[in-house]
Parts: structure tokens; C-alpha cells; sequence
């Protein structure tokens, strides 16, 4: 009964020391697992986009050998594959792919492959210069035509 009291206390400080280190191992961050509302939001919208098979961004190179289009979207730079069966669209107008710009923004519906392989089946075009116009205020006011007299 003795020895059972001797021995209690550094065996109470080895199990202590044991179960510390153990949760400290699981955990190699421990001091920064909470995150931020913003952090979240940005993670969860970035799991949907993948989970999608739409993207959008600005072509930065277009390689018409390979038929690949690189496209900086809000996750980075994304490469994608069009076949000849792909509609690619510049407004209604059907286009070529050679047709495609540089710089222009596009949106594009894909399929991905068992393999990771990701082939696009349409593509839908507007230049920068389409997206910042200002909505045209309609036909010109005639019913008072200028009389070409200054006052």
C-alpha cells in the first residue's frame, strides 16, 4: 500500500505529460483554428466553383494547335480544352475560335473527364470595351429638329 503512494504522483505527471503531448500532435496549429467570416465565405465559394462546371475570367492565351484556351478566373489560371464540336459565341454571333481575343472576357460550360481532362462545350464572348459601355438611351428626340440658326 505503500509503494502504491510513492509511486501515485509521477505516474499521475507521466500520464499528464503523455495526454498533453498527444493533443498538441493532433492538432499542428492549435493556436490558429479559428478562422475568420470572410475566410469562410471565401473557401465555401471557392468549393462551389468547383463543384461547378461553369467559369468565367479573361483569356490570357489562346494555343489553336493544342485547341486550348488559359483563362485567369478568381481561383487563378485555368487551362481548358475545346474540341470542334464546341459553340463558341460572340454575343448570338457564332464564331470561330480563332476569332477570340486576347483579354476578352468569357464564360464557358465544361464537362471534366475521369482523367482531370476538362472539355469545353460552350463558350460565350464579350470584349472588355462591350462590358463597360453605358446602356444606349434609345432613339434620338426628332420631333424638334435643329434649324441650323445659332441665337
Amino acid at each position: 500500500m505503500n509503494v502504491a503512494r510513492k509511486f501515485k504522483l509521477p505516474i499521475l505527471m507521466v500520464a499528464g505529460l503523455f495526454f498533453v503531448s498527444a493533443t498538441r500532435a493532433g492538432s499542428p496549429d492549435a493556436t490558429n483554428q479559428v478562422k475568420s467570416s470572410a475566410e469562410t465565405a471565401r473557401e465555401e465559394a471557392r468549393q462551389r466553383r468547383v463543384k461547378s462546371n461553369i467559369a468565367k475570367g479573361t483569356i490570357k492565351e489562346i494555343d489553336l494547335l493544342r485547341h486550348q484556351l488559359k483563362l485567369t478566373t478568381e481561383d487563378g489560371l485555368r487551362t481548358f480544352t475545346y474540341t470542334s464540336r464546341t459553340y463558341i459565341f460572340r454575343d448570338k454571333e457564332k464564331i470561330a475560335a480563332d476569332n477570340l481575343k486576347l483579354g476578352e472576357v468569357i464564360a464557358l460550360r465544361f464537362n471534366t473527364d475521369k482523367d482531370g481532362t476538362v472539355l469545353v462545350l460552350r463558350i460565350k464572348a464579350r470584349t472588355p470595351s462591350e462590358l463597360m459601355e453605358p446602356p444606349s438611351t434609345g432613339p434620338a428626340d426628332t420631333t424638334n429638329p435643329p434649324t441650323g440658326k445659332q441665337p
